[in-house]
């Protein structure tokens, strides 16, 4: 998230019609939403579907220049899915962004190959705190709501999570965590290496887990 707060800072400065224009101070509560949804807000007024195109593009641009130098997973990931495909654990990515960003960040140490299936921004009509990305997910993996745990470090996300029926644990990279849980994660962790993962792991045999990949 701190890379996309940074991202639109620059986009902004470098593009004459934002400049003095667009209030970021809300960006810190808009983590999840696509740029359809996020630039009306940040405007205060709706832009053309030729604008939120070109300026959405524009911005995931400058994501992508600055994070591509930086981009780690967090501690204990790799183990942690490593462990969960041999559980026979179906692993699925759900976000609201873009394939471009999606790409470089499954690229990151192979990580992509551990999901059987990823729900992106051109997958569905709304974004998070909406549940369904989430939904889609576990249509695609057959496996019903409530059987899912999700891993979300956005409020809106965990938001998503629990109107899908999902359980949600709540990742600390980005929020505090009352205010993850507040939005409704029932176990908050700082990284993939904390024991109570491998309780997770153990507490049924054939879960879901749809899973939104962050940088760190």
């Amino acid at each position: 998230m701190p890379y996309h707060m940074k991202a639109w800072e620059v986009y902004v400065e470098r593009t004459p019609e934002l400049r003095g224009h667009v209030d970021l101070g809300q960006l810190r509560q808009m983590g999840g939403k696509r740029n359809a949804e996020l630039l009306p807000e940040l405007l205060g007024r709706s832009p053309s579907t030729e604008e939120v195109q070109r300026w959405g593009a524009g911005k995931e641009a400058v994501f992508r220049e600055l994070l591509a130098p930086h981009l780690q997973l967090l501690p204990g990931l790799l183990s942690f899915l490593n462990a969960a495909k041999a559980r026979g654990y179906r692993l699925g990515v759900g976000t609201s962004a873009c394939a471009a960003n999606v790409e470089l960040v499954l690229s990151c140490e192979g990580v992509g190959a551990f999901f059987d299936t990823v729900v992106m921004e051109q997958d569905v009509r709304r974004g998070k705190p909406d549940p369904e990305c989430y939904l889609l997910v576990a249509q695609r993996l057959g496996v019903p709501p409530q059987q899912c745990v999700v891993f979300e470090d956005a409020v809106s996300g965990v938001m998503a999570a629990v109107r899908a029926g999902m359980t949600c644990w709540g990742v600390l990279t980005t929020e505090a965590e009352s205010a993850l849980r507040q939005a409704g994660a029932e176990v908050c962790i700082q990284d993939f290496t904390e024991a109570a993962l491998e309780e997770l792991l153990n507490s049924a045999p054939t879960p879901a887990i749809a899973h939104t990949v962050q940088p760190r």
